[in-house]
């Protein structure tokens, strides 16, 4: 009773607040009755939550759906479904939909086969990639007598090459699968990054391909090498089928380049693209060897190339600044500048200048009028500060009809619910008037649904509001624990988050790392002991605050060894081992050479969008000299 009469009084406080959907005490029985399923006192649930039906509400499919599985756990199987049909029938277009459905089935399946495999089969053209329950239809086919139609599915299953199919391999002789099959089922798992196994299976059935498949096959097991990383292999294969694009690319990575020149000479690069690209990787091969001669030959080769014009012009100027000919890459940056307008030349114009002992100023104010990563580099070259982003009110309004139905969720604070209602917002956002997409974007943030507020933000028009949207200060209290504890900036590992994972806690990438930080296992393990946060499986590594802790104590050791943001960002991304040689081979005079001259595409773009991500989170807090002076004062090797 005492906690009853603490709720209605919480809820009659958030009337007074401005907060009124859940101030009806009829709410009351909405949320105690969820509790009471959680806890499976199922008898309290159906009491609760047929005491919230009696009114009409605009959450009855959630209490529909909590009550059917509190009627199932009586167990009352009839009235289950009597609420799940209702669901079906009078809310066609709730996100609980496909939940509901699924528990139909599980019902059914329980007591009612032939009406579950109907309901599954019915089910499964709607949602044709939902394989675990495909597996479960799969068994029951069998056990009623349709082997064929089992079979059928199993196979299915098997060559889809996702995580019930070594399940399904227990149902089906593997051994008898066509050569067409093999290589679908391969294909599905290139696909699923599995790229190992897919190897595997095409090698060892690639000898009983009939000739129509050997040039798929061997495209394939050619493919799934390169992806492994091994290029001199890779290579061989691609040899036998004349992919000439991808057999010099793996050339050139397995440090093959007599070989790789034979291979560039027969390309065309003025017809091709692709040859184009390769080209100009041949001549940053040159410059970065230090033959610069044959490296800007390279380049003026490519100056009039249909597809590598710019890129071509840009590696001249770049070279040329490089080797300390300020005024001709002056010349060719302003050229760049002024055709193509990219505040990337207009920066460099400013350093050709400054290196020229002549004043920048001017192209520096001009860069500082932007927010981009440069605009950052502008404000540390000049020791100007960036201005301040005015706090903006993140509370939503929660007047939009399309919207009410998070606000009530928020407010009792049932937290699958709100995930549920979140998804189903950001899914559909795109159909709301902008004002209501920021109202909506504003609720999420408020869920701690950060990644969909960023994106609905992302699509608005930009505001204080949208900014802050944009760039929040997700889990801070770990955030926070983990600057304190390492002795890190907290905004830097914000910064990493949110380019890492845009703050999606079960981020899962190709080469395996994961969660928020996209730590890799073997990182996560190395330390997890000296951050006293115990890793038993990858499991562990998704947790918020395991990945947030190993995360920023492996950023904090980074920036201490490397003596330099920029270097430490790179190594997050590539390893520092290899940082080191570009470092080494470099012979940087200043940090914004390094981060534009990073040999990896992907790295120097990970830099520069982690660290213009740091510079925006700057402009919500005071920025200072400080916090500028932190991302780029390096020691530069």
């Amino acid at each position: 009773m005492r906690l009853r009469i603490l709720i209605v009084s919480l809820l009659l406080v958030l009337v007074g607040a401005g907060y009124c959907h859940a101030a009806d005490a009829q709410y009351l029985h909405l949320k105690e009755g969820r509790a009471a399923l959680n806890n499976k006192d199922y008898e309290k649930a159906v009491a609760e939550l047929s005491a919230f039906l009696e009114k009409p509400n605009l959450l009855a499919d959630y209490a529909l759906l909590w009550r059917a599985k509190a009627y199932d756990g009586l167990p009352e199987r009839e009235k289950a479904l009597s609420d799940l049909h209702q669901i079906k029938n009078e809310f066609p277009n709730s996100p609980l939909l496909k939940n509901a459905l699924q528990y139909e089935i599980k019902i059914e399946t329980k007591s009612n086969s032939e009406r579950a495999l109907v309901l599954i089969e019915k089910y499964l053209k709607d949602n044709p990639d939902d394989n675990a329950l495909r597996l479960t239809y799969a068994k029951m086919l069998g056990e009623h007598g349709r082997e064929q139609d089992s079979l059928r599915e199993f196979t299915h299953i098997y060559l889809s090459g996702g995580p019930s199919s070594a399940e399904a391999a227990k149902y089906i002789d593997t051994a008898s699968l066509s050569p067409s099959a093999i290589l679908t089922r391969a294909k599905n798992l290139i696909g699923k990054f599995r790229y190992k196994d897919a190897e595997n299976e095409l090698m060892a059935n690639i000898s009983r391909a009939p000739e129509s498949l050997k040039q798929q096959y061997t495209e394939n097991i050619a493919m799934a090498l390169f992806r492994q990383k091994n290029y001199k292999e890779a290579a061989g294969y691609f040899n036998k089928i004349g992919m000439n694009y991808f057999e010099a690319r793996c050339l050139f990575r397995a440090g093959m380049y007599d070989k790789f020149r034979e291979k560039l000479a027969a390309l065309d690069p003025n017809s091709d693209r692709k040859a184009a690209e390769l080209t100009l990787i041949h001549g940053l091969y040159y410059r970065r060897s230090g033959d610069i001669d044959k490296a800007l030959a390279v380049f003026t080769s490519l100056r009039g190339n249909q597809f590598m014009a710019e890129e071509a012009l840009w590696h001249i100027g770049w070279t040329l600044f490089l080797t300390g000919k300020y005024n001709d890459s002056y010349k060719i940056f302003n050229t760049l500048h002024t055709k193509y307008g990219a505040s990337k030349y207009l920066y460099w114009m400013a350093r050709a200048l400054e290196n020229k002992k002549e004043d920048p100023s001017a192209l520096y104010k001009q860069l500082t009028a932007g927010d981009d990563f440069y605009a950052f580099l502008s404000y540390y070259k000049t020791g100007r500060q960036p201005s301040l982003i005015p706090q903006a009110e993140l509370k939503a309004a929660r007047d939009h009809d399309e919207l009410k139905r998070l606000s009530i969720l928020l407010e009792l604070n049932i937290d699958d619910a709100i995930k549920t209602e979140s998804l189903y917002i950001a899914k559909h956002a795109q159909m709301y008037p902008a004002n209501v997409m920021l109202q909506a974007a504003v609720m999420l943030n408020e869920a701690a649904m950060y990644r969909h507020s960023i994106m609905l933000a992302g699509s608005l028009q930009y505001s204080a509001k949208t900014h802050w949207l944009l760039y929040p200060y997700g889990h801070k209290t770990t955030v926070d624990e983990a600057a304190r504890r390492f002795s890190i900036n907290p905004l830097l590992i914000l910064s990493v988050i949110r380019e890492e994972s845009r703050f999606q806690e079960d981020a899962f990438s190709p080469a395996g790392a994961i969660g928020l930080m996209q730590l890799m296992p073997q990182t996560a393990q190395k330390y997890s002991g000296v951050v006293q946060e115990r890793i038993d499986n990858e499991g562990d590594i998704f947790n918020v605050r395991k990945n947030i802790l190993i995360g920023g104590y492996y950023v904090s050791q980074l920036v201490k060894e490397m003596r330099c943001v920029a270097a430490a960002v790179a190594s997050y991304n590539a390893g520092e081992h290899v940082v080191y040689k570009w470092l080494e081979a470099g012979h940087y005079k200043a940090v914004d050479e390094f981060i534009e001259d990073i040999p990896y595409d992907e790295t120097e773009k990970y830099v520069k969008r982690v660290l213009k991500t740091y510079f925006q989170y700057t402009r919500e807090s005071n920025p200072d000299g400080e916090a500028v002076n932190f991302a780029f004062d390096c020691q530069m090797m």
